[in-house]
């Protein structure tokens, strides 16, 4: 399930999290909107305990900006609170999927 972010204690709260998955898009990003339901249905296939969570940069520039993050989409991995992984412009789902599954299995497993 797909999880909005609109604030800094919106993300701050999803962050103290296990892990999380932070995604970034634009309204006027065509790619945006064809790879979040992707990403959604791999993550949910593969990574049951693994939360995504969409910022939406028309409504948070502020956000963005603090995240530096200036190119969409981009995709935020955190574990246990700490960035771990940051994919941007060019997200390869079958990449990212093989990177995930060792620390998502040491962290659930």
């Amino acid at each position: 399930m797909i999880k909005v972010i609109k604030n800094f204690a919106d993300f701050n709260e999803s962050i103290s999290k296990p892990a999380a998955a932070i995604y970034f898009h634009s309204e006027a990003c065509g790619v945006c909107n064809v790879l979040l339901p992707q990403l959604d249905e791999m993550l949910n296939a593969n990574f049951s305990k693994f939360p995504l969570f969409v910022i939406n940069a028309n409504e948070s520039m502020d956000l963005c900006g603090k995240l530096t993050v200036f190119t969409f989409p981009t995709l935020l991995i955190f574990f246990e609170g700490k960035e771990s992984l940051r994919y941007a412009r060019n997200i390869n789902l079958a990449a990212l999927k093989e990177t995930l599954k060792r620390p998502y299995n040491l962290l659930f497993n």
